[in-house]
């Protein structure tokens, strides 16, 4: 995460930044480019990630950026930025890398990276496709599947599916099952590799928009060219229109992001009218440098002057996406992105924290679909939610949420959970993350999945491990305050407990939850 300490008026602030790379890829690509391996040395991932991190340091340390005073609201305002592993995920490493050799190299991994926290990744036009009948990416879409639905990297990566509209039914059913069975949380569409970009704005595209939309996962297409962005565009309203007339229940759950938008086309306000319109995203890879500077001050700037608050009641930075395009575009063009959203000069020309927060994960983390979906149990039998109470220690040592964490990481190593997929919970509305969170767990025998919430209920003295049942649903905003829904919400999670002092106590909760 990155971490903003913030001086204003004399009040110290502290904002904690969840950092997604909303475009990258995972499998081989036909033309060469590869990344099998998010743990490979030098060419992964997460070594990646770590190169960003440090090509940021270098630049702090030669601009003298990292800490520096502006005005932010008139106000007078003193920034210092640092990175922080997020906290859930960087002690779960730390007690898993104890516990010996099949965990580590992965903590080794992310060492000097506390700064991205999550990456999408789906198929290149790979060497998997065209491997099994079901659909030409439907081998591609398994791989996806096998490394972002499974820990450690359930927690690190977002698996994005990819189809071709020109197979018809073909693809309506792959859209399916990647969403249903695989796993996978949103939707990758390339016409131009695929030969379709003169039929985007036909109605071969549809049906598999339509089958994404009722599951409320997001939809990216790739673009080269203006040409195809209008096209796009038109899609999306052509869409949009629809599901006015015909099913306006399902308008919220349509979100496209048209990637590569930027780059060649500052200052070009008939592309930015075919982001800024509702249902439409931006993500900025390809951009960087100067033009990365230009078009963060140009696109502000168009924005207010021209009113589009009113279009879709969001402010400009609401529709961009931070993305890097890994690997066809390195640390290099990340870096020289990333920093254009984080130096004095972002801020002296008129953006604010929201606009980094926004841009740098939040607006990916809005779309997924288990944000915009409620989110609940599946079993009506009496699952058990574990209270751990660990006495007071001098040394606070063994409190309760790390007495939680051990026994979780125990239950890993021994293969009696897995986690499927990690949300965050948020503090009231979304300017405010909190540490609670809910994991998809599974239990690697039968597959069975069970939503356990993860809640820090009296700071590190009392903590729930507590699987939802089928009538109980997670609330994003948290539950700070005891209205009636949450009183119900905590009621049905207290109705079978088992309260536990130590580690033993609560891998014994936790197992028999999955009996």
């Amino acid at each position: 995460m990155l971490v903003a300490n913030i001086e204003q008026n004399g009040k110290k602030n502290i904002e904690k930044i969840f950092v997604i790379d909303a475009h990258s890829h995972l499998g081989t690509d036909i033309d060469g480019a590869s990344m099998m391996n998010p743990l490979a040395p030098g060419t992964g991932t997460f070594d990646f990630w770590s190169k960003i991190q440090g090509k940021i340091v270098d630049d702090w340390k030669k601009s003298g950026n990292q800490s520096f005073s502006t005005v932010i609201d008139n106000q007078r305002t003193n920034i210092s930025f640092s990175f922080e592993g997020h906290p859930f995920t960087e002690s779960l490493f730390e007690e898993l890398e104890k516990l010996g050799k099949k965990y580590s190299e992965i903590k080794e991994k992310l060492k000097f990276n506390k700064f991205i926290d999550q990456a999408v990744v789906f198929p290149f036009q790979d060497v998997f496709r065209d491997k099994m009948p079901e659909a030409l990416y439907h081998a591609s879409n398994l791989n996806i599947s096998r490394f972002t639905t499974r820990f450690p990297f359930s927690v690190k990566l977002i698996g994005y599916a990819r189809v071709d509209p020109m197979e018809g039914e073909k693809a309506v059913k792959e859209v399916k099952y990647a969403r249903e069975i695989l796993g996978l949380r949103g939707l990758k569409l390339h016409p131009r590799s695929e030969g379709w970009v003169e039929k985007v704005t036909s109605d071969r595209p549809i049906p598999i928009l339509m089958e994404a939309i009722r599951h409320s996962m997001p939809i990216i297409f790739d673009t080269r060219g203006k040409k195809t962005i209008m096209d796009i565009s038109e899609l999306i309203k052509s869409t949009r229109n629809y599901l006015m007339s015909k099913l306006p229940q399902l308008l919220p759950h349509f979100k496209v992001i048209i990637a590569h938008f930027a780059q060649g086309n500052v200052g070009d306000q008939e592309v930015y009218n075919a982001i800024v319109q509702p249902n439409t995203y931006g993500d900025l890879s390809m951009l960087h440098g100067e033009g990365a500077k230009n078009f963060l001050i140009d696109f502000r700037r168009w924005f207010t002057s021209h009113n589009k608050h009113n279009i879709d009641n969001r402010d400009w930075s609401e529709y961009l996406l931070f993305a890097t395009d890994y690997p066809y575009f390195g640390e290099v063009h990340a870096e020289k992105l990333l920093i254009q959203l984080i130096n004095k000069e972002f801020y002296d020309n008129g953006g604010k924290l929201i606009d980094t927060k926004n841009i740098l994960g939040l607006n990916l983390l809005r779309i997924l679909p288990e944000y915009n979906l409620t989110q609940m149990g599946k079993f009506e039998k009496n699952l058990t939610t574990t209270i751990i109470n660990t006495p007071p220690s001098k040394d606070n040592k063994n409190n309760a949420l790390k007495t939680a964490l051990i026994a979780l990481s125990n239950l890993i190593a021994d293969n009696k959970i897995d986690i499927k997929n990690m949300i965050l919970e948020f503090n009231q509305n979304w300017n405010e993350l909190n540490d609670n969170i809910l994991l998809t767990t599974i239990n690697p025998n039968t597959n069975a999945e069970i939503p356990l919430y993860l809640n820090n209920f009296v700071n590190n003295r009392i903590f729930l491990l507590a699987p939802l049942k089928y009538y109980i649903s997670l609330n994003k905003f948290g539950n700070k305050y005891f209205t009636p829904e949450v009183r119900n919400f905590f009621s049905n999670l207290f109705r079978n407990y088992y309260v536990a002092k130590d580690i033993k106590e609560v891998e014994k909760g936790l197992t028999q939850i999955f009996n």
